[in-house]
Order: structure tokens, then sequence, then C-alpha cells
């Protein structure tokens, strides 16, 4: 969860804050990341620091991403904290790709990542670097972060930190209450396994007055990335990928059976989301939340979520989690505010306000449960909470080759269903291609 505290900035620097804003949490924290004890408010080049105008360059991996959005997801709340950060955005379009900004002397402050493309945004171009020590100077708080996610942050970092977590996501289970009223079917509670689902679903695919109505539907990758078992998708230390072993055929299985079902089809990633949340003919649907997304903000169905399904053998176990970051560089000439950025995103009070907003933290604690989705009117009344009921399954290491991997993984279960393939042979077929493509990417052939 995310109960983040920035503890011990006081004095000189409240002056210089909003009025009564207080990271801390009041309770007593372990000795890891508290801080070195230095006194921060008497330092004069901290009020200088927080009074001095200054532009952050921030790198977001999408081309589409406007400035405006930043600023409404995270700009603006940074700038309500410390009124003298401003911000350009970059996003690779032609001639901007994040090499070729390095390039311009483009000297970027914050990339925003998550577990997938870390190694291709940072370590590709040597721009990791250590924060631990504006972590101990600010008094970040460590443990207040939740311990899979930190887990990650360690992993990603090389044993160091690189930057700090503001959202992370599960993999729900949303249901349509008006199907499985119509068919008089209980809705799916705590505790379901993956055998109980499949049973509900058969009652609830059928055809009715000419009309396909699927029983349960899912977003592959989301359940992929997020898996129950913590199985990754390539061996770091070896580049060799981990696609074609009992663990994957375990969740192909597990998913198959689904489609398998009469009048359930498989309906591919570019559809399946319309088909639930718009057209209102799936009962139940596997898939990570986006508060923001129009689909779901404008739907018409009447939906809830529940637990997602345990594996038999991993009672309690709930969903992954694919956290985002907001990683400082090795070439900001801005280090200090750049992590003073990224510290108030990965705080108590931005992450209480996201969680209104439907967000979950990346924070641990059970406070912000309750406060899922209650300051949007369309997911007030919605069971937001069972998205995070269960403690998360483990974190696994990725390495820069995870995305060349994945688009394997995923190509593999369409092909259950396009091609007819069993489910050995796509495995296997999926981990020889994405071999070859590392191999050829470790060596730059094509």
């Amino acid at each position: 969860m995310r109960y983040g505290r920035w503890k011990g900035v006081a004095g000189a620097l409240a002056l210089l804050l909003a009025a009564g804003c207080d990271f801390g949490s009041g309770g007593k924290a372990a000795d890891e990341g508290k801080g070195d004890g230095t006194d921060l408010a008497d330092s004069a080049s901290l009020a200088k620091l927080l009074s001095e105008p200054v532009e952050l360059d921030v790198y977001i991996h999408s081309g589409s991403y406007t400035l405006e959005q930043f600023m409404v997801f995270y700009g603006n709340a940074i700038k309500k904290k410390y009124p003298n950060i401003s911000f350009k955005l970059h996003v690779p379009t032609k001639g901007s790709s994040l090499s070729e900004l390095l390039a311009q002397g483009v000297n970027i402050d914050l990339i925003q990542s998550h577990r997938a493309n870390t190694f291709e945004l940072m370590y590709d171009l040597k721009l990791q670097t250590d924060i631990s020590d504006l972590i101990k100077t600010y008094k970040y708080d460590l443990n207040t972060i939740e311990p899979v996610v930190l887990e990650e942050m360690r992993q990603l970092g090389g044993g160091g930190i690189m930057g700090l977590p503001y959202e992370s996501r599960t993999t729900a289970l949303f249901y349509n209450k008006e199907l499985f009223d119509k068919y008089g079917v209980p809705y799916p509670k705590a505790n379901m396994t993956w055998d109980d689902m499949l049973e509900t679903a058969k009652k609830l695919s059928r055809v009715d007055g000419g009309t396909v109505y699927q029983g349960f539907l899912v977003y592959p990758r989301h359940v992929f990335l997020m898996n129950q078992l913590s199985q990754g998708y390539v061996d770091p230390v070896g580049n060799k990928t981990l696609l074609n072993n009992n663990n994957w055929k375990s969740i192909f299985q597990t998913l198959q059976q689904f489609y398998q079902l009469a009048n359930n089809p498989y309906i591919t990633p570019n559809n399946v989301s319309n088909t639930f949340w718009i057209e209102g003919r799936a009962a139940m649907y596997a898939s990570m939340f986006v508060p923001d997304a129009k689909y779901i903000l404008d739907t018409k169905i009447n939906w809830d979520v529940a637990p997602y399904p345990e594996l038999k053998e991993q009672k309690g176990v709930g969903s992954g989690m694919l956290n985002y970051y907001f990683n400082l560089t090795s070439v900001s000439q801005n280090r200090e505010q750049a992590f003073l950025a990224a510290s108030f995103l990965a705080s108590e009070e931005y992450q209480r306000a996201q969680a209104e907003q439907g967000y979950n933290p990346s924070l641990k604690g059970s406070g912000y449960k309750e406060l899922l989705g209650k300051g949007v009117p369309q997911y007030a009344s919605r069971n937001l909470k069972a998205m995070v009921s269960a403690p998360p399954a483990a974190s696994y290491p990725v390495n820069k080759y995870q995305g060349i991997a994945d688009k394997a993984l995923d190509s593999a279960f369409d092909q259950l269903f396009a091609e007819g393939k069993d489910i050995n042979t796509s495995l296997r077929e999926a981990e020889e291609s994405a071999n070859k493509k590392i191999q050829q990417a470790m060596t730059g052939g094509n």
C-alpha cells in the first residue's frame, strides 16, 4: 500500500511550504532510510533551494502525452508544495527520442518508468544513479513503502535506489451486476479460486435473444505481468527467456479453460475491454484498473469489483503489482529539486489524495483502502478496496530484454486460439523466437 512519510524537514522549511503540511506519520520508524540527523531547517542553502525558480526537464515515454496532462496528474500538486518548481515535458517524437534529446544537450532531471522499461530508459543510456544520499539527507522513510515495491526498487537499482514510486496497479476482477442479477447467479466473493470462477463462468456463458453473453474475459498481458506465481520472463544473468516452463504452462491452462466453455469465445485484447465496459456482454473481466479511462468513467453498466481469485497452490496471494516511478538521472543539473518533486509524489499527502481518485498507493498501511475512489462519483459506491484485499504476489527480476519476452508471451497466448496451437508448442516457439531476438539484440544483429 501507499503509506509514504517524508520525515523531519521542519522549522524554516515549514515556512516555505504550505502551512500545516506534515509529511510525518507520528509513528516510530525503523533505522533504514530515516536520515543522518542533519537539521536541514537551519540550512541557508535549503532556503535558497526552495526560493529560486527552477525548471525540471521531465521525460515520459509516450508520444501522445502532453504537458497539460502532466500538470493535472503530477505537476500542479508539486507546484502547490514547491511554487518555485516548473516543468518542461519531453516525449518521444521524431527527432526527440530520449537518446537524441541527450545528444542535443538536454539534461533530463526525471524519467517516468515502470518495471518493463527501466532498463531501456535508464541503463541503456547510462542514466542510472543512486539517490540513497538524498533519501538520507531529506529523511525520506523507505520503510513506509509496500515491501514488494521496495524489493523491486532495489532489484531495479542493482541494490541502490534510482527513484521513488507514485502509483502501483494490480489486476482486478470486475463484474457486471446486471448479468448476475438477470440470471440469478451469486456475485463473486472473497477466497474464490480460479476453479470456483470457472463454475461461475459456466452459468453465465450463454446466448439470449441472439446475443452472446460471456461468463469471463481477460486482458492477458495484465495477468501475465502481475502473475500470482511471481514467474519472471528472462533470466537476468544468463539473458535467456523463462517462458517454456511449468509455471507459464499452468497460467496459460488456467486462462485457456475459460475460453473452452460453450458461448465464451476468445476476444482479442484490442476488443476485450469494449465487450465488458461498453457492450456490457461479459459478466466478469480480469484486467488492470485505469481510473482516468474514459470508457470506465462513461460506462453505462452496473459494475463492481470482487477480490481477485486465488490459486489453489497459492491461497491468500493476490495479484502482483505493476509499479510506476519517477527516477532521477545521472545528468540532472537540479538533483535536489528533482528529488523533492519525486519524494512529494511518494508522500502520504499526495498518495492519499490519489487514492481518493481511484489510484492504488505504493505505500503500505490499511488506511488507503477505504479511500479508494471516494472522490470520484462514478467510483464512490464501488468496492475498489477489493483490488488490494490480499497481500500482493512477490516481484520478480527483470532485465533489458523484458520487452522482447513479454511480446513473445502475448503472441503465444493469442496463437492458442488464432492458430489452434497447443500450450506446449506455443510456449516452446515463443521461447525460441524470443531467445533469437535477444541474441540478435546482444550482438547488434537484425
